[in-house]
């Protein structure tokens, strides 16, 4: 992700599908490989960005988060361990649709115009009451949520694997929201903040019904490798901490789901109605304000009623609520003040008065909570056993000795980072290398002169501007510096082109006869300058090629020490595909139309763009040219030499390297044929802005 002034965040673009399992596959990421199986078997093949969310781990300071007469603390980290993962297709209508490889969770769609919601937020839920549970009210919450703030036009695709137990009181609830928030956001080219992450996700979990505050959501923005989450609230602060853990251990172990619908979600809007709405006026008439009266606060609870009643909830406890928000933030200090000092042996003492609080003050506790904490203390090691999330069920957080061993059901956790869209742009050069560019604007152009049009492919504008001053741009941007670029044009337009790239840092070669791309290349070598080790080749028209894909492909192109790498795609009905034996190696490249070859209904194409080394044009092209030419053509069955596929073969019978890497994306490939093709291009162009907005 990229960051920006003021906190904003913003993704790197969405990367097609199949070239993301090329990444992963064989590298570990089962899991990931996994989730892309359900998305194409839902979705199919897609441009994706692919999200990664912690669960939630509390150590202290649960309920504490949405009371507001307290300016309350929490101590939390995000597992390492247990998380949810996202893939997240744009799409350019306003329509979501939603699938999981969770139990539960059917595939559904809805329209994002069906979720405005008019007027104040709460009171807006209120008024409509809690829909039908559904596993989808979070997504819904969530892009509801953001249409307070936004005019959203486009909706996405969206598929989650989760490790993350459901009702298990670490929150795939709230996992399951910043999903959707960073969905819809991706989706249209929205920036964001961990601080307007953390805000939103709380108040967009209102959706489903629940009251909750936002410790969840704001530990899943914020959290760190490595690093414990220190939380408070009025005004909202976050602050990472040393993490020590002092020779122990964190585990989670289940107990019961605690479904956040019908009685449990009763019960939980019972406690935050109690400190939302029926203490803070209570305090008010008692003159009691925190921080200043915190000294005195048993002085205030006694001066409290127990309990109070509710028209919508009959007898509500006032006393133990009290008392245990104040309990719970005195617990917080402590702590604090214990890591402060490089001490841990007290964590265990202060775990242990949180579980008694949540039994006796808070009673969230059930049978088999109680029952599965004594079986838990029983094992030699374990110190300390605390309730996890809002109580009746989920999960139990054990604190153990460092060899303690709790059977296959416990889950232990180290703390790790917070949520976060992958960026898969990590492709550096190593070392130095000496690159050149060529670009070549050959060709007659028979079909678009047939459709009227007189411009030079490579010069018509795109969106106003020749396309082949915005590959020269693009190229200027690339992060690889080109010690020449060069321009080889037809020698009957070179005026054309010299008024053209009037100012432009290249120059334009010309090719004295129309005799193909690898003819083109040739005529550029000799104004090469001495020294340089690769050069990229493409053409005027393939305005669409993407800066990291010419880096990532440069990248592997050294790491192999190949002579010659085709960027590539997956994709229908190639026009120019690669040909690979059954061990994946590189034997052929074709183009069907000038080869009269059938095109495969699903191949692995080139995009116009390639990577050659300066030893492999010189040993390898110029041969083949001396080769083939004759005195009026070359002898081949289009009487012209192509690029890459006469270089391709020609290398492979030398012995030189040639790879291929898909890492592209099929709109790559798109270069003006036709006049219709500006069109697509510019459509692609508007997305891809739409995508890298900032606002």
């Amino acid at each position: 992700m990229r960051q920006f002034p003021f906190g904003l965040i913003m993704a790197a673009r969405p990367r097609w599908s199949p070239a993301l399992r090329h990444l992963w596959m064989g590298k570990g990421f089962e899991e990931r490989l996994e989730a892309l199986d359900g998305f194409e078997a839902e979705f199919g093949r897609s441009l994706l960005w692919v999200v990664d969310v912690p669960a939630r781990i509390c150590v202290l300071g649960e309920h504490s988060d949405y009371v507001p007469y307290l300016s309350a603390t929490m101590i939390t980290f995000a597992s390492s361990q247990i998380r949810m993962l996202a893939l997240i297709s744009p799409r350019d209508d306003g329509r979501v649709r939603i699938a999981s490889s969770m139990a539960g969770c059917d595939t559904c769609e809805f329209m994002i115009a069906d979720e405005v919601i008019e007027g104040e937020w709460l009171q807006a839920l209120d008024e409509r009451g809690t829909p039908d549970k559904h596993w989808s009210n979070y997504i819904r919450g969530a892009v509801a949520r953001v249409q307070k703030s936004f005019d959203l036009r486009f909706g996405f695709d969206l598929f989650i694997h989760s490790s993350i137990p459901a009702a298990s009181g670490t929150s795939s609830s709230s996992a399951l929201t910043i999903c959707g928030l960073l969905a819809i956001h991706l989706s249209n080219g929205l920036s964001w903040s961990n601080d307007v992450l953390a805000h939103m996700g709380g108040s967009a979990e209102w959706y489903v019904g629940t009251r909750g505050g936002l410790m969840d959501h704001a530990t899943m923005a914020f959290a760190e490798e490595g690093r414990l989450l220190e939380l408070s609230t009025q005004p909202f602060e976050s602050r990472v901490l040393p993490y020590t853990a002092g020779g122990c251990r964190w585990f989670t172990v289940f107990t019961h789901a605690a479904d956040k619908g019908g009685q449990v979600m009763n019960e939980f809007n019972e406690i935050s109605f109690i400190q939302r709405e029926v203490i803070p006026p209570m305090l008010v008439s008692l003159r009691f304000e925190h921080p200043r009266d915190f000294d005195d606060w048993e002085n205030t609870a006694m001066a409290l009623e127990k309990t109070c009643q509710s028209d919508e909830f009959g007898a509500v406890r006032i006393r133990d609520s009290f008392s245990y928000v104040m309990r719970e933030n005195l617990r917080v200090k402590e702590f604090l003040s214990a890591l402060g000092r490089g001490e841990t042996k007290d964590t265990a003492r202060l775990l242990e008065e949180a579980w008694t609080d949540s039994r006796d003050l808070l009673r969230v506790h059930t049978d088999e909570i109680e029952s599965e904490s004594e079986r838990l203390r029983a094992i030699p090691g374990v110190l300390a056993v605390k309730l996890m999330g809002a109580g009746f069920g989920g999960s139990l957080l054990v604190l153990t000795e460092s060899d303690v061993d709790l059977g296959d059901s416990a889950i232990e956790h180290t703390p790790g980072s917070g949520a976060e869209v992958l960026d898969f742009d990590n492709t550096g050069i190593g070392s130095k290398v000496r690159c050149a560019a060529i670009l070549l604007c050959g060709g007659k152009g028979s079909r678009i002169v047939q459709q009227g049009v007189n411009v030079h492919k490579p010069l018509i504008p795109v969106d106003g501007v020749p396309s082949l001053i915005r590959v020269l741009d693009k190229l200027g941007e690339c992060g690889i510096e080109f010690a020449i670029t060069l321009v080889v044009v037809p020698p009957e337009r070179i005026a054309e082109y010299t008024k053209a790239l009037n100012g432009k840092a290249c120059t334009i070669v010309p090719q004295p006869h129309p005799l193909g791309t690898g003819d083109a290349v040739f005529c550029a070598m000799e104004h090469l300058p001495t020294g340089i080790e690769q050069v990229y080749v493409s053409f005027g028209t393939q305005t669409l090629v993407q800066n990291d894909t010419i880096r990532a492909a440069l990248t592997y192109h050294l790491k192999h020490h190949l002579g010659f790498t085709l960027p590539t795609t997956i994709t229908n009905d190639p026009y120019a595909p690669l040909v690979r034996d059954d061990s994946g190696r590189v034997v052929d490249s074709v183009e069907t139309h000038m080869e009269g070859v059938e095109r495969p209904e699903l191949g692995e194409a080139n995009i116009g763009a390639y990577w050659a080394s300066m030893a492999a044009l010189e040993g390898v092209l110029t041969p083949l040219v001396e080769l083939k030419r004759n005195d009026v053509s070359y002898d081949t069955p289009s009487g012209e030499l192509g690029y890459p596929n006469e270089m391709v073969r020609a290398c492979l019978m030398a012995g030189v390297g040639v790879g291929g890497l898909p890492c592209a994306e099929p709109s790559e490939m798109i270069g003006i044929k036709r006049i219709e093709d500006v069109a697509i291009i510019e459509f692609e162009m508007d997305r891809r802005t739409r995508w890298s907005a900032v606002r």
